[in-house]
């Protein structure tokens, strides 16, 4: 079927001209008007039964989509947890039937769900346990699965399991460690309930002659409303009749048969795809029942014949008002579905700034290790480097503290960076930065402040928030080659419970297409050497990690205005506490236990906590660690990465350690934000931040231990 705009579909101005002619001529030729009506309400017949047909389809395609997303998830949630189990512990674990009992029946779409070994065998499942002994390495779903990841595969028709009433399934294989491309470890199979199709299909079928069936591309029926009987008929032929239609449009379509394969009736069938899947909706509709609803409406026609003129007339004016309201609603889903359009469209972007956001903060974390590293070795160097050779030992730090800066940006883009969130005033931290911004700006540039003389607290990074602003005033302050005004704004915000910073200015402003990139990271349209791409997309990742948001508004000629919407806090900002001097204590030497599976970080983490003061022992990685704890208990604290090899992280590492030995504590070193730390199970009051030097690990260190622990600043126990 050609592809027509939304507007030309929606245009229904030639048929309500259509109804007004007809109304003016239905008093002069009433026996034409009843033989065009005739004629007309025949095709508007057939092609109301086509369109309800395509209506009826994409509401069963839906729906399948539906549920073949929601059996996919379920059948994620049980690779999860069997991730890393060996067959025979599956094949013993009443934890795991029950679990998969449990999920059955709290999704009504899935019947049963099977966990098959690699050798075709069911191991476990959600009916029975222990499983009954059942061969599937004979199904053609199996075989395809174990020949390659065919990633979510349709197998049917089968029996079901329960009821034994014909039904079909889904399955995937179970991931392993090489990944898609790795050795083939079994299936996941789970099994749809027949009823529960019956009962959607009983609320979409209104009358008799019309079915639901669910094909496969290879001609099998999976199911159909009505049921048929037990028996599954024999596949369709693919040289004739539906399959045929589908070949030459794979999608969706319409299709007449004065014979259908399964019953031998005039029928209309309308058909889609659903989705990427091997599998066809097909909604049918007797013929007989489109010319019966046909004939009926001419009976009622003939009856309004004998009035004549004036019966007429009122039917054509029933007509045309009730055009007038199908033109109405039409017009009100046509904008419906613009606004979905639109809707996607945003959902598109931010799926590919979070894209986006995951590969920054992969290379940036990556990064983060390499720094300490280097950061770890310069500041080792410069307490045996003599005098003359400091500068250029400044000069080193002066580029790797640059590439920190950096990297946190990159960092804040992606919401990863370990921020430390504290609860400000917006408009206290604002006029704080007042000198700043002024010294940041040139002469001939203007800066108005416009801030809201109420509370506005947040729980913000106070070093970003300098940042994002600062980042902003000067890209305002680059836009103004002629010079200009600089308006930083600070109210509460349009949604509630909200604060908003606004940073607008003078400048060229920015075309659409530039407008669109703007948060994207690495894009700038200053020459080389004069940006880096960073500023804008850390105001992005800045505004996002605080739980906010940030948009950008600009025309050429117009100006530009970022805003950054920040939520509002019941908290109160801490006031500052003077430091207290605490007094020199005899400390005596700790002895820490160090895992980390960088060299490179190992060495330098270890040279430096040696040089002040503290015995180390070291493991390359989390297994390593615990054997060694089992051996020897005796250590003050464990410093530990976050990421590293044999399935034994830094946060597994640290629970672990809480649960045999409560009164070890943990250092964990890590890149990632609390919010990510968190989420992953750690706690993020024992979080250093990376990059680190050896003096800011040693007094993390200290301060974890108490008073009275540790070497003193010499390093002498």
């Amino acid at each position: 079927m050609p592809f027509r705009s939304l507007d030309s579909r929606t245009d229904r101005r030639g048929s309500l001209r259509l109804l007004r002619l007809l109304l003016a001529v239905s008093v002069a030729l009433p026996l034409v008007l009843f033989a065009g009506i005739g004629w007309r309400e025949r095709w508007e017949a057939q092609e109301e039964a086509e369109q309800s047909g395509r209506k009826n389809a994409l509401i069963l395609h839906e729906h399948m989509l539906k549920v073949f997303d929601t059996m996919a998830q379920a059948l994620d949630r049980v690779d999860e947890r069997i991730h890393g189990r060996g067959w025979r512990e599956i094949a013993e674990s009443d934890t795991l039937h029950r679990y998969l009992r449990t999920l059955e029946g709290e999704l009504e779409q899935i019947g049963a769900i099977g966990l098959i070994d690699p050798d075709g065998t069911m191991r476990n499942s959600s009916l029975t346990f222990p499983v009954e002994s059942t061969y599937i390495g004979d199904r053609a779903d199996f075989h395809e699965q174990r020949e390659r990841d065919a990633g979510l595969a349709v197998a049917g028709p089968i029996a079901d399991p329960v009821t034994g009433k014909p039904s079909f399934g889904i399955g995937r294989r179970r991931s392993g460690p090489g990944g898609p491309d790795g050795d083939f470890d079994g299936v996941i199979n789970a099994t749809v309930d027949p009823e529960y199709f019956s009962s959607f299909y009983r609320k979409v079928i209104g009358s008799e002659g019309e079915s639901i069936t669910l094909f496969r591309d290879d001609g099998r029926m999976l199911m159909r409303y009505p049921p048929l009987g037990w028996e599954m008929p024999d596949p369709l032929p693919a040289d004739r009749g539906l399959r045929a239609e589908i070949r030459k449009q794979p999608d969706e379509g319409v299709f007449r048969t004065d014979n259908s394969g399964i019953q031998g009736l005039s029928r209309v069938f309308a058909y889609k795809r659903v989705g990427d899947f091997p599998v066809y909706v097909v909604y049918g509709l007797d013929q007989r029942q489109v010319t019966q609803a046909w004939l009926r409406n001419m009976a009622l026609d003939a009856a309004f014949v004998a009035p004549a003129t004036l019966a007429l007339a009122l039917i054509a004016w029933l007509a045309y008002g009730r055009a007038v309201s199908e033109d109405s609603a039409v017009r009100r889903w046509a904008e419906e579905v613009r606004n979905r359009e639109r809707l996607e469209e945003a959902l598109r972007q931010s799926q590919k700034m979070e894209a986006l956001g995951q590969l920054t903060g992969g290379v940036a974390h990556d990064f983060n290790n390499l720094l300490t590293a280097a950061l770890a070795n310069m500041h080792l160097l410069g307490r045996h480097l003599p005098p003359e050779g400091q500068r250029f030992l400044a000069g080193a730090n002066t580029a790797l503290e640059r590439a920190e800066k950096l990297t946190r940006q990159l960092l804040s883009f992606s919401r990863q960076e370990a921020v430390n969130l504290s609860v400000v005033d917006l408009g206290d931290s604002l006029r704080r930065m007042g000198d700043l911004l002024e010294r940041s700006v040139r002469a001939d540039i203007a800066l108005d402040w416009d801030i809201a003389p109420v509370p506005m607290a947040v729980a913000v990074d106070p070093v970003q928030l300098e940042m994002a602003v600062l980042n902003l005033v000067l890209n305002a302050r680059d836009a103004m080659a002629g010079g200009g005004r600089i308006r930083i704004a600070a109210a509460l915000g349009p949604e509630p419970r909200t604060a908003r910073i606004a940073v607008s200015d003078t400048g060229a402003g920015m075309p659409p297409e530039v407008m669109e990139r703007a948060f994207d990271p690495f894009f700038t349209t200053k020459g080389v050497g004069k940006g880096t791409g960073l500023g804008l997309s850390m105001v992005y990742g800045f505004a996002r990690q605080s739980g906010g948001n940030a948009t950008i508004d600009s025309r050429p000629g117009a100006g530009t205005r970022v805003c950054i919407d920040l939520p509002l806090t019941e908290a109160r900002p801490i006031p500052a506490v003077p430091a207290t001097v605490e007094p020199v204590m005899e400390r005596r030497p700790l002895r820490i236990l160090v895992v980390e599976d960088n060299a490179l970080v190992l060495m330098a983490t270890v040279e430096g906590l040696t040089e002040d003061g503290f015995i180390v022992e070291t493991a390359e990685h989390g297994v390593a660690a615990l054997d060694l704890l089992e051996a020897d208990q005796d250590f003050d604290l464990v410093v530990s990465d976050v990421v590293m090899p044999h399935g034994v992280s830094g946060i597994d590492l640290a629970r672990r350690i809480r649960e045999r030995w409560p009164a070890l504590r943990v250092l964990l070193a890590s890149g990632y934000s609390p919010e990510s730390l968190a989420s992953m199970g750690a706690d993020t009051a024992s979080v250093l931040a990376k990059p680190f030097t050896p003096d800011q690990l040693a007094a993390r260190i200290r301060a974890l231990a108490g008073p009275g622990e540790g070497p003193d600043k010499t390093g002498s126990a």
